[in-house]
């Protein structure tokens, strides 16, 4: 028989636990710890030398107000309040919310790339976290006022009527109902800024920065800070695991804590430094065991001392002479001896006082250490399948796995023995029924029936107060029957999920204390006199929307070309003529006009257009400078320009017109282009233009030499041998290859690596030379709401040697766009295989 609760004792199914405390040496297991923060360093802090100033953008603020106060009458079923007035209530725009913080959130991302300094991104997530949460409970008060301003507004007559006591009433019961209200509206805002971190900004971080930050990430997205309180019951019953709140229950938080903590330091040895801890503990103990050895042999000493001086006055007299006492002379040398072995014990004390002293402050430090240590490896919820799963995939085999049960089946006993056991089990039990029960009954109170005797019979007189709503016991009790007769197996299964899910709420604790810590450090300015003088200062973080951000004179300061080139265009022309056709409008309805339909998703606009040549260009502006990534955008437009192509070229097949193959030049210049004007046109002078049109160049003799290669890539570049050459002159010397290919300048990839992060892979692959080790960069390129992955191949220059054979590397590097799903599959299952390795 257990006892379980204080009235009642029960029986479960649990014949095989047994019955002998743990006997084992403390059991070693690699634990992982959990311990993120973040650091804001490189961020001036505000006007008061103490917080972070935040402006974020007036019309997020604005419409992020309207829209919690619209959740907040929702939830809270207002329209019934207003009755035939319900057209005050809107509905939520959700949509209109979710688009602006996109916006919002996709714009301080990008300003954090452009400015190689991911701590914006951190202050701009904080900032709009400590903006939501402030906005629940202000906008529920308004929510409150609005209700008590449209009574009032109804007139004096109104506010003594009956109608009024029953309006007033209902506030006054929504007035108690705050907690839940807010925590409805909040999950609901928890969960819109989850969605939008799956679907959108998580892609965008890894497109931008890689995956380095994303741990950071998971730590900002946390639930309780959207709940008054850290440890609201329903977040927790649905989400984690319901605790008691009461001091005198025993499944308390902190109970549970420090159970965890004992349980770690008896059974398991995570790590060196509990190790170390118990050394030092035990080297102070036998120290301690010393000095108190040595005090024993002192107070001896001290009667013995004192007996001899009583001797010694006594043995003066004429009494002891005339009877044969103890000769003084003889007293007085012993008195001498044990005052000096009582001297040189009393100064070993006082010595061995510094030394103890000493080891119990470096245990007393140890211990704080090592309990920190535990308290990091409680936050890592893995650990608990660490701790408990038998089936748990890291190594150790079968002897680990025989481990793991016996501390699940330690844990277990521990949960017992304490009277948690049956709390545990009741609360995962009891998420089958407490929509029907909850309210009136409160979640505690539920969960105690099920546990307490006394308890169910309070629950019953509460549910007897609503007889209209025919509330059954019958469910609670036969749950709480189902309690006490648990199947062993079934024990298990919940006291390792339970410290699981104890683990994670621990850890949500943990980094709720800390986000409201760094959300209290920001100062979130809403009056313009606040913001001008922070923006004096140089102190103000401002983060505003795409379009409300340019400037008075929005300058270009770079710029990046497109040229593409159609090959034999002067065939294709006589070709055409000869049956009849018109070239002219053929390749303007099957190329030009097809181009034209493509360019403003990339902001491209049309420089110049010739018979067999199309240029295009993609200015960066000082708005936009940002976000535009003007060379990751000429790389996917120049991709669809040869998808325009390839398009053509399929239907092309079937009716034997000409094919139609294109090379592309993608040139950068950090610099604005000039331009002149003739007449009404405007012509551009640019580098970056010479630059593309020799990028998208193709040399007939490279042409015949790799007419039937068989290598996935489109661009090479040759050089032909000759002593004495400058760096400069080397350009003159190359043969160029761009067959249906995009070649990228060098200060364009340059340009790019910034814009976007990369993934270095280095594969084996078909060259028309043979298999050549191939350098690659792996990425991809936020456009809206979608990811492009792009793939760059690094080149070198080959040598041409006399007969058209292929010779040793050059020293001149170039940058080709890959295009096709094959080359962008080779990459990826080569670095799926080397993080498998």
């Amino acid at each position: 028989m257990l006892e379980y609760g204080p009235s009642f004792s029960v029986t479960v199914i649990m014949a095989d636990r047994p019955s002998q405390p743990f006997s084992h040496p403390p059991t070693r297991v690699e634990l992982e710890t959990y311990s993120i923060d973040i650091q804001l360093t490189t961020l001036p802090v505000g006007i008061d030398n103490i917080h972070f100033d935040v402006s974020l953008s007036p019309r997020f603020v604005e419409f992020t107000q309207k829209y919690v106060l619209d959740l907040v009458k929702q939830h809270a079923n207002l329209a019934h309040f207003f009755g035939a007035d319900a057209k005050k209530i809107r509905p939520p725009e959700t949509g209109a919310f979710k688009k602006l913080l996109t916006d919002l959130l996709q714009a301080g991302l990008t300003r954090a790339k452009f400015e190689k300094n991911i701590e914006l991104d951190y202050l701009l997530r904080l900032a709009v976290l400590k903006l939501l949460t402030q906005e629940v409970g202000a906008q529920f008060a308004n929510a409150l006022l609005e209700c008590k301003e449209w009574i009032r507004s109804r007139g004096e007559y109104f506010e003594r009527s009956e109608k009024a006591h029953v309006l007033k009433a209902q506030l006054a019961e929504l007035q108690g109902d705050r907690r839940n209200i807010v925590r409805k509206v909040g999950q609901q805002l928890y969960l819109i800024l989850v969605e939008l971190e799956d679907l959108i900004f998580s892609k965008s971080r890894r497109a931008l920065f890689g995956n380095e930050f994303s741990e950071t990430y998971e730590w900002m997205n946390n639930r309780l800070l959207f709940a008054e309180g850290t440890r609201d019951d329903f977040v927790c019953l649905e989400n984690y695991v319901l605790l008691g709140n009461f001091q005198r229950d025993l499944d308390r938080f902190e109970n549970i804590d420090a159970l965890f903590f004992e349980f770690l330091r008896d059974c398991v040895s995570a790590g060196e430094r509990g190790d170390e801890v118990r050394a030092a503990w035990k080297a102070h103990e036998d120290l301690a065991a010393r000095a108190l050895e040595i005090r024993t042999e002192v107070f001896r000493l001290e009667e013995e001392r004192q007996k001899l001086v009583e001797g010694l006055a006594g043995g003066e007299g004429l009494i002891s002479r005339v009877f044969g006492r103890t000769d003084p002379a003889e007293l007085r040398a012993q008195l001498s001896d044990v005052e000096k072995r009582h001297a040189h014990l009393q100064m070993k004390l006082e010595a061995m006082g510094t030394e103890l002293e000493s080891a119990k402050s470096r245990a007393e430090f140890l211990n704080a250490a090592y309990q920190n240590k535990l308290g990091e490896y409680l936050n890592q919820p893995e650990n608990a399948r660490r701790l408990f799963d038998p089936d748990w995939s890291g190594d150790g085999g079968s002897e680990a796995a025989g481990l793991r049960a016996q501390l699940l089946e330690e844990w277990i006993n521990r949960l017992d023995q304490r009277g948690i056991l049956l709390h545990v089990l009741a609360s995962y039990e009891m998420r089958n029924i407490y929509l029907d029960y909850c309210p009136p009954v409160h979640l505690q109170q539920l969960k105690r029936a099920l546990v307490q005797r006394e308890e169910l019979k309070l629950v019953e007189g509460v549910l007897k107060q609503f007889p209209a709503k025919q509330f059954s016991l019958q469910r609670i009790e036969d749950l709480a029957n189902r309690l006490r007769r648990y199947p062993r197996e079934q024990v298990r299964t919940i006291a390792a999920r339970f410290a699981e899910d104890f683990m994670r709420l621990r850890r949500d604790i943990h980094n709720a204390q800390r986000l409201a810590a760094w959300m209290e450090r920001i100062n979130i300015l809403r009056v313009e006199k606040t913001r001008e003088l922070s923006r004096m200062n140089n102190s103000l973080n401002e983060f505003v929307l795409p379009d409300e951000a340019r400037p008075a004179e929005d300058r270009v300061v770079n710029h990046t070309v497109i040229k593409a080139d159609v090959r034999g265009s002067t065939q294709i022309t006589q070709d055409l003529l000869a049956r009849g056709l018109n070239p002219a409008s053929h390749l303007s309805l099957n190329f030009y006009e097809p181009l034209k339909r493509i360019l403003d998703p990339y902001g491209a606009f049309k420089v110049f257009v010739e018979g067999d040549a199309i240029i295009l260009a993609i200015y960066e502006h000082e708005s936009n400078r940002a976000s535009q990534r003007a060379v990751a955008k000429a790389c996917l437009l120049a991709r669809e320009m040869l998808a325009v192509a390839q398009a053509y070229n399929a239907r092309a097949a079937t009716t034997q017109l000409p094919k139609l193959e294109l090379g592309v030049g993608i040139a950068f210049q950090d610099s604005a282009p000039t331009h002149w004007a003739d007449g009404e046109s405007r012509i551009m002078i640019s580098r970056a233009l010479n630059l593309s049109d020799r990028l998208s160049g193709c040399s007939k003799v490279a042409k015949r030499l790799l007419a039937n290669h068989n290598s996935p890539f489109n661009v090479f570049l040759f050089q032909t041998v000759m002593e004495g050459t400058t760096e400069e002159e080397v350009q003159e010397f190359l043969i160029r290859y761009n067959m249906n290919g995009i070649q990228l300048n060098e200060v364009g990839f340059q340009k790019l690596s910034e814009e976007i992060a990369f993934t270095q892979a280095d594969v084996d692959c078909p060259m028309p030379w043979g298999q050549d080790r191939c350098t690659f960069y792996l990425g991809e390129v936020p456009i809206g709401e979608k990811l492009e992955p792009i793939v760059i191949r690094k080149g070198n220059v080959r040598q041409l040697l006399s007969g058209g054979k292929v010779g040793d590397l050059g020293t001149h590097a170039y940058y080709e766009v890959c295009i096709g799903a094959g080359v962008t599959h080779l990459i990826e299952t080569a670095l799926a295989a080397s993080r498998k390795s």
